[in-house]
């Protein structure tokens, strides 16, 4: 006999977005996002028994800005601290340019994680700074100018 076709997410529920088409053999989940991913069930069955399959969705994504750099004035001396925060999947990773040349790490400047820190700026610092938030599926700049009084 004809099987009647189930679908469930997995430790979740189906997104609502979520549709069933050809007499419910397939799910269809239009635009989907990163929240969408997770295990999901089919099962079959009619008189004669019953058959469950899973697969895995994974979802993954091109970075997208979460925090975004600021043009920044400072005094000689002062401690500045710029943090990009980008989310995607794979998680991005960040460089930093300086008048468009990639900045190194150094006595003074320091790069962990998205946050540019350079300790008792000077007249020397001063220009255009980008963060760059890169995974495989893309890269995003982020700009800001800094300047010393």
């Amino acid at each position: 006999p004809v099987p009647t076709i189930s679908w469930r997410k997995v430790n979740g529920h189906n997104p609502s977005k979520a549709r069933l088409r050809k007499s419910q053999a397939v799910l269809e989940i239009p635009n989907v996002q990163l929240e969408d991913a997770g295990m999901y069930e089919c099962k079959a069955e009619n008189s004669r028994g019953r058959n469950v399959f899973r697969g895995q969705l994974q979802v993954y994504t091109y970075p997208h800005w979460v925090e975004k750099l600021n043009d920044t004035q400072l005094d000689s001396g002062d401690q500045l601290r710029w943090e990009c925060k980008a989310t995607g999947k794979p998680r991005p990773t960040y460089r930093w340019l300086k008048n468009g040349v990639p900045l190194w790490a150094q006595s003074r400047i320091e790069m962990v994680n998205g946050v540019l820190t350079i300790h008792s700026v000077n007249l020397s610092d001063a220009g255009m700074y980008q963060c760059l938030a890169e995974n495989k599926y893309g890269t995003i700049y982020a700009s800001a100018e800094l300047k010393i009084l």
